[in-house]
């Protein structure tokens, strides 16, 4: 053992030697060919292992890969067209990836193409936004067997589609709003298709539905334009999800027109051709799109928006077979379906749709995250539910440590606005006063938007009663004490910016219009403990904005002289109180050197100018 050891160290040291001149990795990969060639396979591995630790050895490592014959397998591929997708803005991502996928099919290739690469360059036809490469992919694929679309396949191509649609409405003006609907129209309608052809697969068991595939249908079909489309979607999550509607399915479908009466009928294409056979959507290109003429090709990403009866109603659930597997809802079908009941402006069924998802108890139990509960608040302020609001904030604070985390100063915003839409509410003030103190208890430094609505707030409720305004006012004093605190002093983690201290001096002094206002509405019904509670509180607010005021003034005009943008003379003004203090006594000879000081010279350049006005004593009016 110990002689193994030995000859191991000596023959590190020999490659050790050895690698002191090959330095270069050209000049490694040449010697590395050169040990290959003599059969010498062990000492070539060694030295380019050794040889890792130093200097990039990639070159090398291939030509040991070749010499093992280690060819390319299924999943050296996969990491291939799945890196590709990964930079779709380089124009030679998506035609090296098609021929990559292409060169699979061809008879000398040991590896043959699976659903996995074909999700793997669909994903990048649909980064690369080319619907027509898509189509292309997609045609080939089988009806059933290994090589058949699953899940994954369908929510590729559905969110390639509301992708597109959605990004080339960029391209249109605000006035062209006609284009832009029926753009969105043609792509909702090109989804129905897609999804007309997933339910029968999904009820024979051959795929299996996710989340990720029914939000994928419901937020193209959010790009609609008609209470269909947002309606379809609630009976979407109870097709494949078994969650029941929580509002009145609408009527029978109507068909879509342009506004004007007129059915959104255009030329037919491949894919309508497709659909009117009864053919599958994926089998509408039997070739590469390199193969079809220019006129269908054109037509491949932009489909008739033509809606039937069946494609309405293929949503609508249906008795099944209770071997087949819903799907499982999660935080994406809670924001999906509040967003629909948003559209539908069916508030109450949005709350339903809360309880029901978010129940410990119930079959769901959905853990909200910081986007649902955004939601679900603006959900709140459309209905101008702010005790709903003060309860759901409430709940958030008082549960665990996770949910915590999610008050965020948008969180407080959205409740804010909330009671903003009920300040007409007599007990408005009892909702909001709650929300701010779980804001200053959370947050590092008070919100100074959401200071500005409890401001307006308490403001709007001096009419009714200034007691109520007057207790608001007491109820902000440590929140007021907190951003003075943290104007003033600025935060471990934050720098505070001119802009913010210029927005909390603003609120300072419109703090002060409202005790002002309650002052004047109230008159002589105030008591005298509430007078001097009222000059107390607007003295220490007036002190401070003036002094912030000043400060910041003197900062920009300090800024200015030292950035050479103003001469040095122009801050003279700033301390001819103090000039004209010190023109008495001992201090006339220094007058000029504190005055340097003041605006901030150098010590050199002030005992020059001390110099100088010992020369020429007398002449103080004329350097003032």
């Amino acid at each position: 053992m110990v002689r193994g050891n030995a000859l191991n160290l000596k023959k590190q040291k020999q490659l050790d030697t050895e690698l002191v001149y090959l330095q270069d990795p050209l000049k490694l990969a040449e010697n590395t060919i050169a040990l290959l060639r003599n059969d010498d396979n062990e000492k070539a591995h060694d030295l380019v292992r050794r040889a890792s630790k130093r200097i990039p050895c990639t070159v090398s490592w291939n030509h040991l890969m070749k010499k093992r014959a280690q060819k390319p397998d299924a999943h050296t591929y996969t990491i291939l067209l799945r890196g590709l997708s990964w930079h779709p803005h380089l124009k030679d991502s998506l035609p090296l990836a098609l021929k990559v996928y292409h060169s699979m099919f061809a008879e000398d290739c040991p590896i043959k193409p699976n659903i996995i690469h074909t999700n793997a360059v669909l994903k990048v036809c649909a980064m690369a936004r080319d619907m027509d490469a898509l189509w292309g992919v997609a045609a080939k694929l089988p009806q059933k067997g290994p090589g058949a679309p699953n899940n994954l396949t369908f929510t590729t191509i559905l969110n390639a589609i509301r992708a597109i649609a959605w990004h080339n409405d960029k391209d249109l003006r605000d006035e062209d709003w006609e284009e832009k609907s029926l753009r969105r129209q043609r792509a909702v309608v090109q989804g129905r298709k897609i999804w007309e052809e997933i339910i029968p697969r999904w009820r024979s068991g051959d795929i299996f539905i996710d989340e990720e595939l029914v939000c994928a249908m419901g937020r193209l079909l959010l790009l609609g334009s008609t209470e269909r489309d947002y309606d379809d979607i609630l009976s979407l999550a109870e097709q494949v999800m078994g969650i029941p509607r929580q509002k009145r399915q609408l009527g029978e479908p109507r068909e879509i027109t342009d506004g004007e009466g007129t059915s959104l009928v255009t030329e037919e294409t491949t894919v309508d051709r497709a659909s009117r056979h009864g053919s599958s959507l994926l089998e509408v290109y039997n070739d590469h799109p390199e193969g079809m003429d220019e006129d269908e090709t054109s037509s491949l990403s932009t489909p008739a928006p033509v809606i039937n009866t069946a494609l309405a109603n293929i949503f609508r659930p249906k008795s099944s077979s209770p071997n087949i597997s819903m799907a499982r809802p999660g935080r994406n079908t809670l924001s999906l379906v509040l967003d629909a009941c948003i559209s539908l402006r069916a508030v109450p069924s949005a709350q339903a749709y809360w309880g029901l998802l978010t129940d410990p108890s119930g079959p769901y139990n959905v853990c909200p995250d910081s986007e649902n509960y955004h939601m679900y608040l603006r959900v709140l302020r459309v209905q101008r539910a702010s005790k709903a609001a003060c309860d759901l904030i409430q709940d958030m604070h008082s549960g665990d440590l996770k949910s915590m985390q999610l008050l965020q100063p948008k969180t407080f915003r959205i409740a804010f606005s909330a009671c903003v839409r009920n300040k007409a509410s007599p007990r408005v003030m009892e909702h909001a006063t709650p929300i701010l103190h779980i804001m200053c208890k959370t947050l590092a430094q008070p919100d100074l938007k959401c200071l500005e609505m409890f401001r307006d707030l308490a403001s709007s409720q001096v009419q009714r009663d200034f007691h109520i305004t007057l207790n608001a006012l007491r109820e902000m004093e440590t929140s007021v004490r907190l951003l003075r605190n943290y104007v003033n002093y600025g935060n471990e983690d934050v720098v505070v910016d001119d802009v913010t201290k210029t927005a909390a001096t603003d609120f300072a002094r419109r703090l002060l219009g409202v005790f002002d206002k309650v002052r004047q509405t109230a008159g002589d019904r105030l008591e005298r403990g509430e007078k001097n509670y009222i000059m107390a509180q607007k003295s220490a607010l007036d002190l401070w904005a003036q002094r912030r005021v000043k400060i910041m003034k003197e900062g920009k005009r300090y800024q200015r002289m030292r950035s050479g943008q103003i001469p040095r003379s122009a801050g003279m003004p700033l301390v001819r109180k103090k000039v004209e203090r010190w023109t008495s006594g001992k201090h006339t000879l220094k007058l000029e050197d504190r005055a340097e000081k003041a605006l901030g010279v150098g010590r050199r350049k002030r005992m020059q100018r001390a110099e100088e006005a010992r020369e020429r004593s007398g002449e103080l009016d004329e350097f003032v």
